[in-house]
């Protein structure tokens, strides 16, 4: 009686940590199965979209376009001007894929390296939600170590959000090339210069007008390399 007592006080401490185990464990040389309640993973979708501008895939403007000329050129993308006292801009957008909608992610990054010619720091930068030539954000830097980060809509900019004016950028820029990285986490958007963000960084995050990306230049010979859109949300 005292012998069966303990075999069986012995057969429940097993069930008991077998219930604690991952796998299968083996009592008296017999294979039992152990079955473990997984932990809930938290999903994501992910996208990701990148361009090396060896080829046009993407199908960026080429040719000329008023006072400015479009072009690939050395895993580059290059805005040349064609004209003396330009005051316009040059920009080029591409539409993003809506599995790509920027405003309906929670995070998203935006990142290119933006180069001058012969060590000249361009009048440049990225657009981010283009809808058209009259809407759209941008952030760019210039020569004077500056930087700007502006919505627009209708051709006009808000008075107090993202109103546009150059300030320091507090970073030094690079002669050779600069990073720009634009990064939405929730409801705010922050942008980065060579991985470090910038004074007025982070900003309010609004609904963008569109969902293009692009370009805008005044800088003759500006390249733009190694394009990069990220987005992921969690499953709903």
């Amino acid at each position: 009686m005292i012998r069966f007592a303990i075999i069986w006080g012995i057969l429940c401490s097993l069930l008991s940590e077998s219930q604690a185990q991952v796998g299968v464990y083996s009592a008296s040389s017999s294979w039992v199965s152990v079955r473990i309640k997984p932990k809930s993973p938290v999903a994501t979708n992910s996208r990701l979209l990148t361009d090396d501008f060896s080829d046009n895939h993407n199908r960026w403007r080429i040719g000329q376009r008023g006072a400015y000329s479009f072009d690939l050129f050395q895993n580059s993308y290059r805005i040349r001007k064609q004209a003396t006292n330009v005051q316009t801009p040059a920009i080029s957008s591409i539409p993003l894929p809506s599995t790509l909608n920027l405003n309906k992610v929670d995070t998203f990054m935006v990142q290119v390296d933006v180069a001058g010619p012969s060590g000249i720091i361009p009048d440049a930068g990225l657009l981010l939600g283009v809808k058209d030539s009259l809407n759209y954000c941008h952030f760019r830097i210039n020569n004077k170590n500056q930087v700007s980060v502006k919505y627009v809509i209708n051709g006009l900019s808000y008075t107090i959000y993202m109103r546009g004016d150059y300030v320091p950028a507090g970073i030094p820029l690079s002669s050779m090339k600069n990073t720009l990285a634009v990064r939405k986490k929730g409801d705010q958007i922050h942008f980065y210069i060579n991985g470090r963000e910038i004074p007025t960084s982070p900003y309010q995050f609004r609904q963008y007008q569109g969902n293009g990306i692009g370009f805008i230049s005044t800088t003759d010979g500006t390249l733009f390399q190694n394009l990069t859109v990220s987005t992921s949300a969690a499953s709903r």
